[in-house]
């Protein structure tokens, strides 16, 4: 917070839900441009603008190959300008995807860590109410909160990292709202976890859940805290693991999501911290 912020003559920024000023899309822009001075060479660059020209602004190939790559850049700049909110996210998962797959000598994920830091500074810097959590921007604003998902998703563990990487995915989208579905592949991490621990498969989470009071220093309670949770996503009310009909009335939205995201995710490391023991 700088000087006219901390003393009160101007206002503090609002957090940026569903929005984005011009303050925050040139910052953007700004990290991008760095980025590509800095890491990327000229070949990579225009190879860059191609895919974007082509495939996310969806323009006439011709045109990038009857010009340079300064041009199409110029071009790419233009129409970035005029992108709504939403499309600036779209933009940058896209420009990431291609960064990683589609350039001659693809960036270690060092850079690609360090890249994506820096556009979360950026986004806590003016207030965004996203975040990049494994290569996705999904809209959450606490660094503890990224940091744990971001472990739980990265375990090394088959099961467990495609559900969470699903629940990410499906959170992420901001076209198709689908929070049933987020808290459905979250719960379902859980259950791999689970399942992982006690060495069974296919087990349900709350059968799961006893057997493991039985063999790990999990206090109880943790556990039957943990199956109440799983009796939310079994409910028929909530439409989770049931097909919604008119008496569904507890259907999760974006804070139910988001908790219980969240709350897997703490779980998944806690346990898998606790099995070590």
């Amino acid at each position: 917070m700088l000087f006219s912020e901390r003393y009160g003559y101007e206002p503090p920024k609002p957090l940026q839900f569903e929005s984005m000023n011009d303050d925050l899309k040139m910052a953007i822009h700004n990290v991008l441009v760095r980025f590509e001075k800095f890491i990327l060479n000229e070949s990579d660059i225009s190879s860059l603008y191609s895919n974007i020209w082509c495939f996310f602004y969806m323009q006439d190939a011709n045109v990038f190959y009857n010009n340079n790559s300064d041009y199409i850049r110029y071009l790419c700049d233009n129409k970035y300008k005029t992108l709504p909110w939403n499309k600036v996210y779209d933009f940058l998962e896209f420009y990431l995807s291609t960064i990683e797959q589609k350039l001659s000598v693809p960036p270690d994920d060092k850079i690609i860590i360090e890249f994506t830091k820096t556009l979360n500074a950026v986004f806590e810097k003016f207030n965004s109410a996203y975040r990049f959590v494994n290569n996705k921007i999904i809209p959450i604003t606490n660094q503890q909160e990224i940091a744990a998902i971001e472990e739980a998703a990265t375990t090394g563990i088959k099961e467990i990292d495609y559900h969470l990487k699903r629940a990410i995915h499906i959170f992420s989208n901001k076209e198709n709202k689908d929070y049933v579905n987020t808290v459905k592949e979250a719960i379902s991490a859980v259950e791999a976890t689970v399942n992982f621990i006690n060495g069974t498969k296919g087990t349900t989470l709350g059968d799961a859940l006893d057997k493991l009071k039985e063999k790990k220093s999990i206090h109880p309670a943790l556990c039957d805290a943990f199956k109440k949770i799983y009796g939310y996503t079994s409910d028929k009310k909530s439409g989770i693991r049931h097909c919604i009909f008119d008496e569904t009335d507890c259907i999760p939205d974006f804070t139910d999501a988001k908790y219980m995201l969240v709350a897997c995710s703490a779980f998944i490391n806690y346990l898998l911290s606790k099995a070590k023991t």
